[in-house]
């Protein structure tokens, strides 16, 4: 398994979709139940913070616009 920040968000969506359609099958082997739910709870963390991480820049990108937005209205 890689590294889960080396991993594409859209990737993990998709791992974590497949594991949760497993689980949630009456045929999943007990045996397996365990491991699979620790991967999704090591997936739902990874995405949440990579969420999170994608919110706070996109912020600070919006926010470094905003001076340059407002200097714009005023040479109009």
């Amino acid at each position: 398994m890689t590294d889960d920040s080396e991993e594409r968000y859209e990737d993990q969506m998709e791992e974590l979709t497949r594991i949760v359609d497993q689980i949630g099958r009456s045929d999943c082997p007990i045996d397996e139940l365990e491991s699979k739910v620790k991967r999704a709870a090591e997936l739902i963390k990874s995405l949440r913070k990579r969420l999170r991480d994608t919110e706070m820049t996109v912020k600070e990108v919006l926010a470094d616009l905003q001076p340059d937005a407002a200097a714009g209205k005023e040479e109009d």
